[in-house]
């Protein structure tokens, strides 16, 4: 039996929001790798630094949650040559960073994709779930 393991992807509200209708997450402008790394039933939390990209408000909150329902990366008509990963994923209540920060290796954010370890997971899920009641 496989783990679940559980995903931080940093996109603007605003292109993350594409992939909730769509069905899919994208990782660092498209890039096959970061997505290669995850399965089916892996859990992702967007962490939106702005509004909108590249100039937009700043949000610095995780905003989108979901699953990764897709078997392998596919090819995206969102960015040429990209990749993107079949998910199913909802908006919730941003959870600002300042409440997430104790969980967050925010030294990792930059990179733009990381894996959370198990604790960090699941003290988002119930940050997450809290702010959204």
């Amino acid at each position: 039996m496989t783990t679940r393991r559980h995903w931080v992807i940093v996109a603007s509200r605003d292109h993350a929001r594409l992939g909730i209708d769509a069905g899919f997450v994208m990782a660092n402008h498209g890039r096959k790798a970061p997505l290669a790394r995850m399965s089916v039933g892996d859990g992702v939390f967007i962490y939106s630094p702005k509004t909108t990209y590249p100039n937009g408000e700043p949000l610095r909150s995780i905003t989108i949650v979901g699953e990764i329902t897709g078997a392998e990366p596919e090819a995206s008509d969102a960015i040429a040559g990209g990749f993107r990963r079949a998910a199913r994923l909802h908006e919730v209540n941003p959870l600002p960073l300042e409440q997430i920060r104790k969980h967050l290796p925010v030294s990792r954010i930059r990179f733009g994709f990381f894996e959370l370890d198990p604790a960090a997971a699941a003290a988002f899920a119930g940050l997450v779930a809290h702010n959204d009641c």
